[in-house]
């Protein structure tokens, strides 16, 4: 495993990289960073397939956009760039938190780039408005959501006490799982950075974002769209971000026209891949393999 570089035009991403054969582009959310998927790249990079993990845009210095460069489909095209970059006609995504929105978004925007999806901890957004039928109790998961609208208190909110915020989310989303403490530290040190964490906040306040054209497309094609895409979604049954029920009752096979399967986890929360990490490696190196 080694670091790399990966550009989208003019921007140069930083990744961790291994494997040689058909690529997998494996995408990190919030709050987190690219080194989350370390330990699953390097299995199955050995398996047959060049794996490639990101820092996704707004999450290092060299990458910082203004807010209104940081709607979904913005983040879509730079997959495509990536692509470009590579000479890559198609590829596979995994992705976690914000990056699983993003691999539905470009398999809803551009199926015939894509060859497979793993969502890890994510639903298909587009029932989210249903989930207050199946899922009450989310309205109490997504109190997060509500702050990180707020700009200043939200960013103070998160550095203080040494990003306890950070921690508490960690605990929280995956009751019962103590996180890798190092793991911890990278992340708040990166949110040291200037302009860091409000680029990454910035996913949270372009959600509905009607104001702007990549605005409206990024809510419009969550919402109404089909993923034409082999997807497979993996959850925790303890998930303290999305509420089981959200899984369990509003995925819906006929939103996956071109294959689909969900599997759930007992004794896990959002962070599954760590909690998991066995399971979930050999869930999605078998999703490539069949999908390839």
């Amino acid at each position: 495993m080694h670091h790399s570089e990966i550009r989208n035009s003019s921007t140069v991403f930083t990744t961790l990289e291994t494997g040689k054969g058909e690529p997998v582009l494996f995408l990190h959310g919030f709050p987190d960073n690219h080194k989350t998927f370390a330990p699953i790249i390097e299995v199955i990079g050995k398996k047959g397939f060049q794996c490639i993990a990101p820092v996704m845009r707004g999450y290092e210095p060299s990458t910082i956009s203004h807010a209104h460069k940081l709607h979904v489909v913005d983040l879509v095209d730079d997959i495509l760039g990536w692509m470009e970059d590579r000479l890559w006609d198609r590829v596979h995504l995994v992705g976690h938190n914000w990056g699983a929105v993003i691999a539905y978004a470009a398999g809803m925007y551009y199926p015939n780039r894509i060859k497979s999806i793993t969502s890890l901890g994510v639903p298909l957004l587009r029932t989210y408005q249903d989930s207050f039928l199946w899922a009450p109790q989310q309205t109490i998961h997504s109190w997060y959501v509500l702050l990180f609208q707020i700009p200043f208190l939200a960013e103070l909110t998160i550095r203080t006490n040494d990003f306890a915020l950070v921690d508490f989310l960690w605990k929280d989303w995956s009751p019962g799982y103590t996180p890798n403490q190092d793991h911890l530290a990278e992340i708040k040190a990166n949110f040291q950075n200037p302009g860091i964490l409000s680029s990454a906040l910035s996913y949270y306040r372009n959600l509905n974002d009607l104001f702007t054209e990549s605005g409206r497309e990024s809510i419009l094609g969550i919402l109404d769209s089909k993923i034409t895409v082999p997807t497979q979604i993996l959850y925790g049954l303890n998930d303290g971000c999305f509420h089981k029920n959200l899984f369990e009752h509003l995925l819906d096979e006929t939103d996956f026209p071109c294959g689909f399967r969900k599997i759930g986890f007992d004794h896990a929360g959002h962070f599954l891949h760590w909690e998991k990490r066995d399971e979930v490696t050999k869930l999605i190196l078998e999703w490539l393999q069949k999908n390839n």
